[in-house]
């Protein structure tokens, strides 16, 4: 088990993940002498040392990739594979250990129904709008986002940039069905939109005034 302190993992996302506290260092060393699997699960509360009931029940199966170790902890990589819920935690003497059981998203009743393929144009071209909004150049935004294809994995990609705190985030991970979590993605990317539009224009009336 990884505990994640601040970040929800999603599938089909690698993400850098800074480990330092003693248990997690023991865990992701007994993952590189197996499968190099972890189940990456995000805390319910910010504590150095989360008891199993401080941890969600869902998360993801993740693969170690690159490492680095240094004086304060490790530096890895992680990729998201898949989602996973948890049947029991096991507390060990070293490291938390979780059987887990996969789980998979529910796929839209058809992909070429007229309101959903509005619903999925909406949000690619919402979430590239978000992108532009941030400063992100086009080559880059185009090189992300192009890069996914498949509805599920284009939610769960933006879910993972999106800036929400983290029981928004673990909802949209929990949310299996695949046009319900698109349309989630979409509420939040518009509101964070609407956030940046309202701070550019407080901005330029600041700028007014002080012209």
């Amino acid at each position: 088990v990884l505990p994640l302190r601040g970040p929800v993992m999603y599938p089909g996302l690698t993400v850098p993940i800074g480990v330092g506290r003693p248990g997690t260092l023991h865990a992701i060393e007994a993952a590189l002498k197996e499968n190099r699997e972890v189940f990456a699960v995000a805390q319910r509360e910010n504590v150095d040392e989360p008891s199993t009931d401080q941890l969600y029940t869902m998360g993801v199966v993740g693969r170690i990739g690159q490492v680095q170790r240094g004086l304060g902890g490790v530096q890895l990589l992680l990729q998201g594979e898949h989602r996973a819920a948890v049947l029991n935690y096991h507390e060990g003497e070293d490291f938390l250990t979780a059987d887990v059981m996969p789980i998979a998203e529910v796929p839209p009743l058809d992909e070429k129904d007229a309101a959903f393929a509005a619903l999925y144009k909406e949000t690619r071209e919402r979430a590239m709008e978000l992108g532009e909004r941030r400063g992100l150049p086009d080559e880059v935004l185009h090189h992300v986002l192009d890069s996914v294809t498949e509805a599920g994995k284009f939610a769960d990609l933006v879910a993972g940039y999106v800036e929400l705190p983290v029981p928004e985030k673990q909802l949209l991970l929990e949310t299996l069905g695949v046009e319900e979590r698109l349309r989630r993605v979409l509420i939040h990317i518009q509101r964070q939109i609407g956030l940046l539009a309202a701070q550019a224009e407080i901005k330029s009336q600041v700028q007014e005034e002080l012209g």
